[in-house]
């Protein structure tokens, strides 16, 4: 099973995901206090930055291509509701790049 690791402020979740398991509704039922709003990717909300495993995830959204622009997608931004997870990840979350 893959492997998720979060790291958010100041506190670090890790937790194992079925196969092609949603990163946010698995940080959500796990009660992690991933930022998030619409879940469908049209606000932006739950924008979170992959720094390790990005090959591990499903390919990116039109959503996250619109809301998120080349740049971010480049530098590992994505949206958690958007992310199907196949392999082991390490992501982070700037909270104030969230909101």
């Amino acid at each position: 099973m893959p492997r998720v690791k979060i790291e958010l402020a100041d506190q670090s979740y890790e937790f194992e995901v079925y196969d092609g398991a949603n990163l946010l509704l698995e940080a959500a039922s796990r009660s992690i206090p991933l930022p998030f709003q619409c879940t469908t990717g049209r606000c932006g909300t739950c924008r979170v930055h992959v720094q390790e495993g990005m090959e591990n995830l499903s390919d990116y959204t039109d959503s996250e291509l619109y809301r998120l622009g080349d740049e971010e997608l480049v530098q590992g931004g994505r949206l958690a509701c958007q992310l199907f997870v196949y392999g082991d990840v390490r992501i982070s979350v700037n909270s104030e790049k969230s909101e």
